[in-house]
């Protein structure tokens, strides 16, 4: 693998070469671990010779050529997280001053108090179902055995 000179880099670093020469350097820098080592001391210690970009006012010129979009325009009042907890809150108050929300426990509860009845006798009933069969096999097996 061919090595850059500190001189071909640093040409590079200050935007002074040509374009098909600055495309080569920059795919060796993605498979040369030792002239990437080279590339950043050369940067650092040309840091002061290096022109500095002003990003903001760079982010903000991209920025305002770019065409309006929903997210720049701002949205609306109806799309708003406020809106919607206003809703929210205006549909508990409703709720329970009408008394829904109590008619609803007390459903609630007669259906878990059914259901937990059932499911208890079920569960006796599965129970005295298995202990009769456990006496007719031993009484099938008591008469066999007299026989």
């Amino acid at each position: 693998m061919r090595h850059f000179s500190n001189e071909e880099w640093l040409l590079y670093i200050k935007d002074q070469l040509e374009e098909p020469k600055r495309e080569e350097l920059e795919n060796h820098l993605f498979s040369c671990d030792q002239c990437v080592e080279v590339y950043t001391e050369l940067v650092e210690s040309h840091a002061e010779e290096i022109p500095y970009l002003d990003n903001d006012s760079f982010t903000d010129g991209v920025i305002q050529k770019l065409p309006l979009t929903k997210e720049r325009l701002g949205k609306s009042f109806l799309q708003s997280p406020i809106f919607h907890y206003g809703i929210a809150a205006v549909v508990t108050l409703t709720l329970m001053s009408t008394g829904v929300f109590q008619s609803m426990t007390g459903i609630i509860g007669t259906v878990e108090a059914s259901s937990f009845s059932e499911q208890k006798q079920s569960v006796s009933n599965q129970l005295m179902e298995k202990t009769l069969s456990l006496f007719d096999i031993i009484e099938t097996n008591h008469e066999e055995g007299e026989k």
